[in-house]
């Protein structure tokens, strides 16, 4: 990705973020479905429970389910599927690619497997970035906070 369309990516996320907060996604229902990121959660270690708190030596999951109304995206994976990390203060820290597993009816599973374990002690903010199957919309995710404590 070159840096202007990354830098132009990052803009629009840090824009539609800010217009998102406080805004909670509903489960998708009915023919007037929109494309939305649900469910966004973290968890200790492929397949743990849920938290919010972990350990710097803790490896950490994050997953999302996406739904997309679009049928020809049904067996499609997005285009582009990335999880950005943040401090606190908004400052841009890790850009990852993630991926993603269908689960049919227009829901993937998104994810970023196994962070690295050895992130500094501190308070964290991350979103899922989505451009779908046909490579024209972008969905965020809201921000959700995580903690990173020393053992």
């Amino acid at each position: 990705m070159n840096r202007t369309l990354w830098m132009t990516t990052v803009a629009f996320v840090l824009g539609a973020s800010w217009l998102l907060t406080g805004v909670v996604w509903a489960q998708p229902s009915g023919p007037a479905d929109v494309p939305q990121i649900l469910n966004v959660r973290t968890l200790k270690g492929e397949g743990g429970d849920e938290q919010r708190t972990f350990l710097t030596t803790d490896l950490i999951t994050f997953e999302a389910t996406y739904y997309d109304a679009n049928p020809g995206c049904d067996e499609t994976a997005p285009v582009l599927l990335q999880l950005l990390l943040f401090n606190v203060e908004g400052q841009l820290l890790f850009t990852f690619d993630g991926g993603s597993e269908n689960l049919g009816s227009g829901y993937r599973l998104v994810f970023y497997d196994h962070f690295p374990p050895g992130i500094p002690a501190g308070n964290y903010q991350h979103l899922f970035l989505v451009r779908d199957c046909t490579n024209v919309n972008i969905f965020v995710s809201g921000f959700q906070t995580i903690r990173v404590l020393a053992p």
